[in-house]
């Protein structure tokens, strides 16, 4: 194979003609949604390159501008997909739940399902609040995002009996403290790397809240 040097200087290898390129038959946007994340979430925004998520995808830069613009668009993308497949299964656990307890238990649950069915996905929620937090584009272009995730926390404060939260102020005071108790969730799930000791930390936040009969 020959080499071209890509538009950011990549060296990207090229093909000999006729011969299909790495992602033929595959939906590209799926491989770098699912590349960039898994990037992303070990190394954050800041300490990638588009040419490394071109190369660890196996397409070239232009590729990646084409579908996304450039790395901000790409990191976007990969924000919304996780946060929507997150919300999706907390929303999901959360259908029928009619007591402020059962809605923190259920979110508490969920947690602890996201963790073990992909680890990538709380620590890109991290990664995202972290990157947000430092970078106003990128916080602006993901804010609809952040507000939604927002908006399933007050759902739940509002569910919260009068005698915790007596009135609109101290209803959005408590849904800051459920999303500020789920972010600390998210930056266990990197630290925590024995899926039982994450489940188990989880079950006694659960007991907090739904203590055992005759304890209370």
């Amino acid at each position: 194979m020959n080499a071209n040097s890509d538009v950011d200087g990549t060296v990207v290898a090229k093909r000999a003609p006729g011969r299909p390129p790495a992602t033929h038959g595959l939906d590209t946007r799926e491989v770098l949604l699912r590349t960039a994340l898994d990037l992303f979430a070990a190394r954050g925004y800041a300490g990638l390159t588009v040419g490394e998520i071109a190369r660890a995808a196996g397409v070239s830069v232009p590729v990646i501008y084409q579908r996304f613009g450039n790395k901000a668009g790409l990191f976007v993308a990969v924000a919304e997909d996780v946060y929507e497949r997150g919300l999706r299964q907390l929303e999901a656990g959360l259908s029928g739940a009619t007591s402020f307890a059962e809605a923190v238990d259920r979110v508490l649950r969920g947690f602890s399902d996201l963790y073990r069915m992909d680890r990538r996905l709380t620590a890109m929620v991290l990664t995202v609040l972290i990157e947000t937090d430092r970078d106003e584009a990128l916080a602006a272009e993901l804010r609809p995002t952040l507000r939604r995730f927002r908006a399933f926390f007050d759902s739940i404060a509002e569910l919260a009996p009068a005698e915790l939260a007596p009135d609109a102020r101290t209803r959005r005071d408590l849904s800051h403290a459920l999303v500020t108790m789920c972010s600390g969730l998210t930056s266990a799930a990197v630290t925590i790397d024995n899926p039982a000791d994450y489940v188990g930390m989880i079950n006694v936040m659960r007991a907090f809240i739904h203590p055992p009969h005759g304890s209370r």
